[in-house]
């Protein structure tokens, strides 16, 4: 058998920011390529119905056209409504389980803590270089999404969460992201035969 790795996202923003994350690891990996057959990125466009429509896109549209592939999952989310939620919308043990008994090898979770902007706030330089802000703006916000809303009112423009934001990914230092948010991401890392040194 083969072996795959299937990075499953929740939405545009996510999508863009993990398919940066995949280049810049290639380029980081030993050997110049991962040791894996098959890398699949999947945006499952929001949180809503996450299990059925995980399992769905795993078995039917992954597993179908990949019979001789065994996969690792990895399940990238926010933490953000999951942190105080007395009934969160997703059960994740009850999305791994599913998965694995849909044939998934391993299911991993990568938590961006709060949430996928709060990775991006890491390059202030970056974001206020793409609004054409100076880089000492001051800050505004509890959050990296509150932070980030704020910035782009200062722009005249409007950050919505989960949309693809034409220009801002590519504006961004990945490295500089990817190592702040080591600790969340070293699994994928490992997996992808990328064992690279960076700061905490």
């Amino acid at each position: 058998m083969s072996n795959g790795v299937i990075i499953f996202v929740e939405g545009d923003t996510e999508g863009e920011i993990y398919n940066k994350f995949r280049d810049m690891l290639h380029s980081m990996s030993e050997s110049g390529r991962f040791p894996i057959d098959k890398l699949i990125i999947r945006n499952l466009k929001g949180i809503g119905n996450y299990k059925n429509r995980a399992i769905r896109v795993f078995t039917k549209e992954i597993l179908s056209k990949n019979p001789d592939i065994e996969f690792d999952i990895f399940l990238c989310y926010d933490t953000d409504v999951f942190d105080f939620s007395p009934n969160p919308p997703v059960d994740w043990d009850e999305v791994e389980n599913s998965l694995k008994a849909s044939g998934a090898r391993s299911v991993s979770h990568i938590k961006a803590r709060h949430s996928i902007e709060d990775w991006i706030m890491h390059d202030i330089e970056g974001i206020c270089n793409y609004l054409k802000l100076p880089e000492n703006t001051k800050l505004n916000g509890g959050n990296g999404l509150k932070k980030i809303e704020y910035l782009f009112k200062k722009a005249n423009k409007v950050y919505v969460k989960g949309s693809k934001i034409k220009g801002l990914v590519d504006s961004l230092d990945i490295r500089k992201i990817m190592c702040n948010s080591c600790s969340q991401l070293k699994s994928l890392c490992k997996k992808l035969g990328v064992n690279c040194k960076t700061k905490k």
